[in-house]
């Protein structure tokens, strides 16, 4: 007698990757009033946003060792003068905190979300972007451990790494930080 054909497993993309499995429920203990609530629903609840405010933004900045400055000594995002952090991206956040700790070298932002910068999909205003204080250290760690990508429009020196892309321009680092883990 043949045995019955097994079910096909649920593939996605190039077939070789199964499909998630649904969410698991969590039931409450016996006597208890919560509703269940799905695994998936549980992560959501506790997902961090994706923007941060100034106070977020600093406070994860500050913890990590990094410091910022602006000529104005503000940070209100409407005034170009200022180095504004508000509403920047938290992947941004984390990148330029793990610059620092791979390379050793102290971080100064000079640039964040305030007016002033050129406008783009992938911009400082879109939280994408940072500009750092250069130094000798974040010079060196730039341009040993990445590959020169070329020549920006305006003349600056590109250097990609797999998560950013930095400028040279004439009194800062221009960085554009890739949220790989969304796109």
């Amino acid at each position: 007698m043949a045995k019955p054909a097994a079910a096909a497993k649920p593939v996605t993309g190039s077939g070789r990757v199964p499909a998630a499995k649904p969410a698991a429920e969590v039931k409450p203990a016996a006597g208890t009033e919560a509703a269940s609530v799905s695994t998936a629903s549980a992560k959501a609840a506790r997902a961090l946003p994706v923007r941060l405010t100034q106070a977020q933004a600093a406070h994860r900045l500050k913890r990590s060792g990094l410091s910022w400055k602006s000529t104005g000594g503000c940070v209100d995002r409407t005034i170009g003068q200022c180095t504004s952090l508000d509403t920047v991206r938290r992947t941004t956040v984390a990148s330029v905190i793990a610059l620092k700790r791979a390379s050793g070298c102290p971080i100064v932002i000079t640039g964040g979300t305030e007016v002033g910068h050129a406008p783009g999909r992938y911009s400082h205003a879109k939280g994408y972007k940072l500009d750092i204080q250069p130094n000798s250290c974040v010079n060196d760690h730039i341009i040993r451990h990445y590959p020169f990508d070329g020549i920006r429009d305006d003349g600056a020196p590109l250097y990609r790494a797999p998560n950013a892309l930095y400028a040279r321009e004439l009194d800062h680092w221009d960085i554009l930080f890739f949220d790989t883990r969304t796109s």
